[in-house]
């Protein structure tokens, strides 16, 4: 058995998960999805909820912005996260801040700003009904944690990226996935929008179930 750390995007919450948790758990793992803060001043407050739900042989999983999350935590605790899967996430580079990887305005908003979330349209294979149980859930992000630099050095733990055939290309995944390519590393599609976890959760289980093996 293998504990699965699952770590959410922006404006998400551990919810964003209650549809890959019982596939996960009916396979035998356990499943732990820690809620991200909304109050969060620094990129280490994430870290530090993140690594305190990491157990012995964790597979860390980071959809979206949670993609800079578990970057950071596996680089602190690489005795025990088994294996790292970036589920359409955005991935800095060492020293890089999460805002350096999407279209970011000319002048950025001060440290303290904190973004209020758009309500989400369904789209795509992302249904009305998901759509408004995702509405009622959705919170909002503080800018604060976009602004730290990811540390130093890389991750020595095994890596699987995963990205979705129906996110706007502008996305920080985006730019994940083209200096994949320019590396000559390998990932997977699932077909689906950017809210894979909750509109195709067997894909996105059955991606999480191959880094047990």
């Amino acid at each position: 058995m293998s504990t699965f750390v699952l770590v959410h995007g922006a404006f998400r919450g551990g919810w964003s998960w209650d549809r890959v948790r019982p596939l996960l758990e009916a396979a035998g793992h356990e499943v732990r999805t820690p809620t991200l803060s909304e109050t969060a001043t620094a990129l280490d407050t994430w870290v530090d909820e993140v690594a305190a739900a990491v157990a012995d042989d964790t597979i860390l999983v980071g959809h979206s912005q949670g993609g800079v999350v578990v970057r950071e935590v596996a680089l602190r605790d690489p005795q025990r996260v088994r294996h790292v899967v970036y589920v359409d996430a955005a991935v800095p580079d060492a020293g890089e801040r999460a805002v350096d990887l999407g279209a970011s305005p000319p002048v950025l908003p001060p440290r303290e700003t904190v973004i209020a979330p758009r309500p989400v349209e369904p789209a795509g294979d992302l249904d009305a009904d998901t759509a408004a149980w995702m509405n009622e859930r959705l919170t909002s992000v503080p800018f604060a944690p976009s602004l730290d630099p990811a540390s130093d050095g890389e991750p020595t733990v095994p890596a699987t990226y995963v990205f979705c055939t129906g996110t706007p290309s502008a996305y920080p995944c985006g730019t994940t996935r083209s200096r994949l390519d320019e590396r000559g590393i390998p990932y997977s599609w699932i077909a689906t929008g950017h809210d894979a976890p909750l509109t195709r959760p067997d894909a996105v289980a059955e991606h999480l179930l191959a880094a047990t093996r």
